[in-house]
């Protein structure tokens, strides 16, 4: 995996840098196919705030993009925060992978690259039957959750500022809005620093 680390004015040492390498880079070990990671430190200028230093890993292979984004007291925390962050969310991805690529639930190979599980995910290898499936939780690393609700509604015009106050006043974290100024479905989300963010379509 390659992996490129960047400091965005903090300075990142060396022992950080190899940390890094070696936490984020054993990731492959929960699924196939990762190509590239980058690795964005940051520093919260507010002394108030104890957790201060930040990173964000991106995780980049065969179309899939996994984000992390945390902050801990020092540098090496915040490194080992993300990579536990990241685990759970790697297994997610290859269960995910694994029942979407496994139209014939006999087998107990799986060709997707992503999809290398163990056995007993899979089939019984000396049995060839299914093997027995855990009942999942929401606390459960392999959770992955259904879509239970569906709905449909007429999306209104109007500017980002006004979908941020409609967005608000639903006590909503997103507003989905077309947007007046380029008349493209366009989304509000509310950050987690408090501000909020707006989502375009790349025309």
């Amino acid at each position: 995996m390659q992996i490129t680390i960047t400091g965005r004015k903090v300075q990142v040492p060396d022992d950080v840098r190899a940390a890094v390498e070696r936490k984020i880079g054993a990731l492959d070990r929960f699924v196939g196919g990762l190509d590239r990671a980058e690795v964005v430190f940051r520093e919260e200028k507010n002394p108030r705030i104890t957790e201060r230093e930040q990173v964000e890993v991106t995780l980049l292979g065969h179309g899939h993009r996994v984000r992390a984004s945390v902050a801990g007291v020092d540098q090496h925390q915040a490194v080992d925060l993300a990579v536990g962050k990241l685990g759970k969310q790697l297994r997610k991805l290859k269960t995910r992978v694994v029942r979407r690529h496994r139209p014939n639930p006999q087998r107990d190979d799986v060709h997707h690259p992503l999809a290398r599980l163990e056995n007993d995910l899979v089939t019984d290898a000396a049995s060839g039957a299914a093997a027995p499936q855990r009942e999942a939780s929401p606390d459960d690393p392999e959770w992955v959750p259904r879509i239970v609700r569906r709905k449909t509604f007429d999306l209104e015009l109007m500017d980002p500022a006004e979908a941020v106050t409609r967005m608000q006043l639903l006590d909503h974290d997103f507003f989905l809005f077309v947007n007046a100024d380029s008349g493209m479905p366009s989304v509000v989300y509310l950050r987690s620093d408090g501000d909020a963010g707006l989502i375009e379509i790349d025309t």
